[in-house]
């Protein structure tokens, strides 16, 4: 039977975009709740929403969606071909990812997500993706919630004071810890699913760096590590997580300290550990920023000499 609804997430050009092609072409066009328009012709209806979601329906969904939509707004064939590239996006499994490691100020989050075959099969409709591709907080909140809806999930924030009391006391090395953290939200959410899925997660160190923290936890054979993980719907959905996660958190610190903390580690940041450290000392960089950073230990030094 062929199929007589598609979904797609575009952005705000490519709607644009669409939206001048279908006045082009003499849809008949009309509001919808929560959304930027309907666009209605023989045998196909289009509907946009706020979120970048682009729903195509009707009887001419298949051909309009294979005629215009891929060639002249996405530029790439998507339609159908999930499955058959990527079978196992439709298994049961667990994907791991992260947010903060890179970012100066902040907590380092971690967040696994469980998906079934329906469940991937639902990311990919909706347009679950990388979150380093979504630029939009509001978006992010959006897909959160809809993750958190269908399925089970598991979260570990370490806050800079904890982080850097691990990483000190106990690692001395961010992929160690890391390793340790992936182990520890895969554990959480197996206990919760009664259940040891296949886990997929991000390649980020030599594989026995992350092999040996699931050895510990009695998964290292169900452990799947690769490039450029995001791509899976398991994988994409954790790192929406584990980003929003990790903006709220560096959010609420900033509210502590009263400074704006931003994201990254430019020469920017760099400059406000710089400050905060000079005007209200070490022990209050430790409850915002990762210490092992190059730049604060310079700092340090500096400020030693």
């Amino acid at each position: 039977m062929t199929p007589s609804s598609f979904t797609f997430t575009l952005s705000d050009k490519q709607i644009e975009k669409l939206k001048a092609f279908l006045d082009q072409k003499g849809f008949e066009f009309s509001t919808i709740d929560h959304g930027l328009f309907r666009a209605k012709s023989k045998g196909v209806v289009v509907q946009a929403y706020k979120t970048g979601k682009v729903l195509v329906q009707g009887k001419e969904a298949l051909e309009f969606s294979r005629n215009v939509i891929e060639p002249e707004i996405l530029q790439q064939a998507t339609i159908g071909y999930e499955f058959l590239i990527h079978p196992e996006y439709f298994k049961a499994h667990v994907g791991i990812d992260e947010c903060g490691k890179g970012d100066l100020f902040g907590p380092l989050v971690i967040a696994a997500v469980f998906v079934d075959p329906q469940t991937a099969k639902d990311f990919i409709e909706m347009g679950i993706k990388d979150s380093k591709r979504i630029s939009s907080t509001r978006r992010l909140n959006q897909f959160a919630l809809e993750i958190k809806k269908k399925t089970k999930y598991a979260l570990l924030s370490l806050p800079p004071l904890r982080y850097n009391e691990l990483y000190e006391k106990k690692f001395k090395n961010l992929n160690l810890l890391l390793a340790w953290a992936h182990a520890w939200v895969y554990k959480k959410l197996s206990l919760e699913l009664n259940d040891s899925p296949r886990v997929l997660c991000d390649r980020f160190a030599q594989p026995w760096v992350l092999q040996q923290s699931f050895k510990r936890i009695g998964a290292d054979q169900l452990l799947e590590q690769k490039t450029k993980a995001e791509s899976d719907p398991a994988v994409a959905a954790a790192s929406i997580l584990a980003r929003l996660t990790f903006v709220e958190e560096l959010a609420k610190l900033s509210q502590v300290i009263g400074l704006p903390l931003p994201k990254g580690a430019s020469s920017k940041a760099a400059q406000l550990a710089k400050d905060i450290l000079l005007r209200c000392g070490k022990d209050t960089l430790r409850k915002v920023a990762k210490i092992h950073f190059k730049t604060i230990q310079q700092n340090f030094a500096d400020r030693a000499l």
